[in-house]
């Protein structure tokens, strides 16, 4: 199943505002959020480890942790702050995901959601990882990062053209699972504050 929503902050498990409010005020938002940032050594401080090496360490945190989650419902993929146009120019970059648009009638620059079930959600995990690091087509030119939310309850996999991949939650202890269940590839995990996983 793949849809395309143009509106979707009502399918969305949480406030989409209450959210933002968490990710960018100083002061604590209405709804506690956590958040934990899976890091390789040297992100943090600015090093690029290249996309193929992102991808070859993500691959296996992204679907181990969609595979945990998943019971039938569907993942919502949208921009992170601000709806953007999904692709803005036609470089030859996430070719799937651009694929996926033609055959479905969608123009490049649609603006919404993507609603997928869990294999497609599986199948395009390359163009979705690759996305906010590759879509423009220009080095060291970075597009809006990508939330993936659960339409179960409020998680978050939060895709960074930093090439790092965040997890947010209202749920603490569901982060604190996350955490302890992916350990390898010496993993550099950053909480986000007002989170302590230890």
């Amino acid at each position: 199943m793949i849809n395309f929503k143009k509106t979707f902050k009502k399918i969305l498990p949480y406030d989409k505002q209450e959210y933002l409010d968490f990710l960018f005020a100083d002061e604590d938002s209405s709804v506690k959020w956590y958040g934990v940032s899976f890091q390789l050594p040297g992100v943090f401080e600015g090093k690029d480890i290249g996309l193929i090496k992102f991808l070859n360490v993500y691959e296996s945190l992204f679907k181990n942790v969609v595979s945990k989650l998943d019971c039938g419902v569907s993942w919502i993929i949208t921009h992170d702050i601000s709806d953007c146009v999904w692709f803005p120019n036609n470089a030859n970059t996430v070719t799937q995901l651009r694929s996926l648009f033609k055959e479905n009638g969608i123009p490049s620059t649609f603006k919404g959601a993507l609603i997928f079930d869990k294999d497609n959600l599986l199948r395009y995990w390359k163009d979705i990882l690759s996305y906010p690091y590759t879509v423009v087509g220009s080095p060291r030119r970075l597009y809006s990062n990508l939330d993936v939310s659960y339409s179960a309850l409020p998680f978050i996999i939060k895709i960074s053209g930093h090439l790092t991949i965040d997890f947010l939650s209202t749920d603490e202890n569901l982060l604190r699972e996350v955490a302890n269940a992916n350990t390898s590839h010496s993993f550099i995990l950053k909480e986000y504050r007002g989170t302590l996983l230890g």
